[in-house]
C-alpha cells in the first residue's frame, strides 16, 4: 500500500503538538484507513488516546535520533500498512537525515511544514542558524505561532527572514483563514488537491496555438527557437566557469578574511580607496560574471557601497583578458584598448563620487536582515577541523554561493537569449543616422543582450556597418556594467530600487562621456 510522509518540525514548545492537534481535530485525516504518528521529542507526547483511536491513528515514540531509520520503516509497514505518516520532527535533529533514510519503495514525502513561536523566531534564527536554517530551507510551509503581539511592521521582517532563507516558502499564520485552507489543500489525501499546473496549461495553449499556423510561420516560429536555445547555452557554457570561481573566491573573502582587514583597506573617503578599488580588477581576470559572487561576498562583509560598486564596475574595464579581446577585435583601432580602460574607470569613479557624496551606504541598499545569505562556519555544518575543515568550509561555501546565484543565471540566460533573437531584429529597422538615438539603441542592447564581457568587443564590431564608432563603445563599456542577467544576480543581495538607481546613474554617465567623446573628435 502506498503511503504519504508529512514532516511538522520546529523547536521544542514552537506550537508542533497543537499544530498537529488541529490537523486532526478538523478531521482532515479521517480519509485516510490508517495513520500512523510519529513523535520524536524525547518521549514528551499531550495526544489524548480517545483522539487517536477515534481517527484511527497509531501512536511511535523516538526518543534518539538513530531509532529514526530505514528498519523503523519497515516495522511500520510491516505491523501497521498505513497510507499515511505523520512525523512530529525534533527541530534540534539534522532534517537532510531524515530525506536521506531509506524508505519503502512506495513510501514518499509530500509536506514539510515548520512550525514557529514568532516571539522567538528573530533569535533562534540570529543563535542558531546552523540548526534552523536547513529546516526552513526543506519546508514548504512556515505556520508562525504566537504573532498576534507582532505589528505589521514586525511580521514583514520575519517574513523577510523566512524569505531570505527559503523564496518558495508559503508563509501562514495560525488562526488565519490561510491556515484553515492550506489544512484543506495538504493533508488531505493527494488526489483530493492535485491540480493541473499553470506550466501545463499554458503549454497546451501554447501547442495550440501553433497548431493552426502556416507552415512559413511554423519554420520561422522553429528558426527562432533554435537561434534562442543557441544563445540561451552559450551564455551559460561561458559563464558557468567564472561564476564557480568567482564562488570560490567569495567563500574566501567571507570565511577567512577578517572584516576589520577589508573595511581598513576599502574604507575612508580617501582618493586613493577610490583609485585601488577601480584596479583591483587586474588581479582578477574572470568574466563579469564571476565578479557578481564577489561583490555579494564584500558586501556581505559591510564593506563600504562606493568603494564596492567602483571595483565592480570598473572590473571588466581593468581585466587584461577583456582589453585583449578589444586588440583584436579593432586590430586597426588600437586606441579604443585605452578608451575602453579609461572610460570604464572615469564612470565607475565618478559613480562611487556620487554614492559617497549622497551617503548612501551598504546597510542601505541589503535587503533587510540577511542572515540568510551569509556564509560563514557558523551555518556550513562542518564536520572537520583543521586544515581539511577549512577546505571544506571553502568548498561549501562556495557551492552554497553557486547555487544561489545559479538560478538567477539561468533566468537572466533565458531572458537575454529570447531578447537577443528580438533585438537582432528588431535593432535593423531602428538604426538612423541620429546620434542621440544610436546611443541610447546601443544602451538599450548592451543591457538587454547580456554578451559577456570577454567576448563582447566582437559582437559590438558587428554593428559598425550601421551605427558609429562611440555607440559601439558605449555598447561595449556599458554592457557589462548594465548586463540584465547580472543585475537579476545582485538582486538576490541588493535591493532592486537601488540596482535601478545604479543603472540609471551608470547610463547618464555612459551617454554624457561618449556622447561628448564624439562631439570632440
Amino acid at each position: 500500500m502506498a503511503a504519504y510522509i508529512d514532516v511538522i518540525t520546529g523547536f521544542l514548545e514552537s506550537g508542533k503538538t497543537s499544530f498537529i492537534k488541529e490537523i486532526i481535530d478538523k478531521n482532515s485525516l479521517m480519509e485516510y484507513d490508517k495513520t500512523v504518528l510519529l513523535v520524536c521529542e524525547e518521549g514528551f507526547t499531550d495526544y489524548e488516546k480517545e483522539l487517536l483511536t477515534n481517527h484511527r491513528i497509531e501512536l511511535i515514540i523516538v526518543n534518539d535520533e538513530s531509532d529514526l531509520n530505514h528498519q523503523l520503516f519497515q516495522r511500520i509497514k510491516r505491523e501497521y500498512s498505513p497510507d499515511y505518516i505523520m512525523i512530529e520532527f525534533n527541530g534540534t535533529w539534522d532534517i537532510n537525515a531524515l530525506f536521506s533514510i531509506k524508505t519503502p519503495f512506495n513510501y514518499s514525502f509530500r509536506n514539510v511544514i515548520f512550525v514557529s513561536d514568532a516571539t522567538k523566531f528573530t533569535e533562534y534564527l540570529k543563535n542558531m542558524a546552523s540548526i534552523i536554517q536547513p529546516h526552513i530551507l526543506n519546508s514548504d510551509i512556515v505556520a508562525v505561532n504566537r504573532h498576534e503581539q507582532l505589528s505589521k511592521k514586525q511580521k514583514k521582517y520575519l517574513q523577510l527572514d523566512i524569505k531570505n532563507i527559503n523564496r518558495k516558502t508559503e508563509i501562514i499564520y495560525a488562526g488565519e483563514s490561510s491556515e484553515i485552507n492550506m489544512i484543506e489543500k495538504y493533508f488531505a489525501p493527494f488526489e483530493k488537491h492535485i491540480k493541473i499546473s499553470k506550466g501545463i496549461i499554458a503549454f497546451t495553449i501554447l501547442f495550440a496555438c501553433t497548431a493552426i499556423l502556416p507552415d512559413f510561420m511554423l519554420i520561422k516560429l522553429y528558426e527562432n527557437l533554435q537561434s534562442t536555445a543557441t544563445i540561451f547555452l552559450s551564455i551559460l557554457i561561458e559563464a558557468i566557469p567564472f561564476i564557480l570561481l568567482g564562488a570560490f573566491i567569495s567563500s574566501i573573502i567571507q570565511i577567512f578574511i577578517p572584516s576589520g582587514w577589508i573595511m581598513k583597506k576599502m574604507s575612508g573617503q580617501r582618493f586613493s580607496s577610490f583609485l585601488a578599488a577601480s584596479l583591483a580588477g587586474i588581479f582578477m581576470p574572470i568574466c563579469d560574471c564571476g565578479t557578481v559572487p564577489i561583490v555579494l561576498g564584500l558586501l556581505k562583509k559591510g564593506t563600504p557601497l562606493p568603494q564596492t560598486l567602483i571595483f565592480w564596475l570598473a572590473s571588466s574595464a581593468v581585466n587584461p583578458v577583456v582589453l585583449m579581446t578589444v586588440y583584436y577585435a579593432f586590430p586597426d583601432k588600437p586606441y579604443l584598448v585605452f578608451l575602453r580602460m579609461y572610460a570604464g574607470i572615469l564612470i565607475a569613479l565618478v559613480t562611487g563620487l556620487i554614492l559617497s557624496i549622497s551617503k548612501i551606504e551598504t546597510k542601505d541598499v541589503i535587503n533587510h536582515n540577511n542572515t540568510g545569505p551569509k556564509i560563514g562556519s557558523d551555518i556550513l555544518d562542518l564536520k572537520y577541523e583543521g586544515k581539511i575543515g577549512k577546505l571544506e568550509a571553502v568548498v561549501k561555501g562556495a557551492r552554497l554561493e553557486f547555487f544561489r546565484v545559479m538560478k538567477y543565471l539561468i533566468i537572466g540566460a533565458f531572458l537575454s537569449s529570447f531578447l537577443q533573437t528580438v533585438l537582432s531584429q528588431t535593432l535593423k529597422n531602428l538604426l538612423s543616422t541620429n546620434l542621440s538615438l544610436q546611443f541610447l539603441i546601443m544602451i538599450a542592447a548592451s543591457i538587454f543582450m547580456s554578451t559577456c564581457s570577454t567576448s563582447n568587443a566582437f559582437i559590438g564590431r558587428s554593428f559598425l556597418k550601421n551605427i558609429s564608432i562611440m555607440p559601439v563603445m558605449s555598447f561595449i563599456v556599458l554592457g557589462p556594467m548594465l548586463d540584465f542577467k547580472n543585475m537579476l544576480m545582485l538582486s538576490e543581495t541588493i535591493k532592486k530600487k537601488y540596482l535601478l538607481l545604479f543603472a540609471l546613474i551608470v547610463s547618464l554617465l555612459g551617454y554624457l562621456l561618449f556622447y561628448t567623446i564624439t562631439l570632440l573628435l
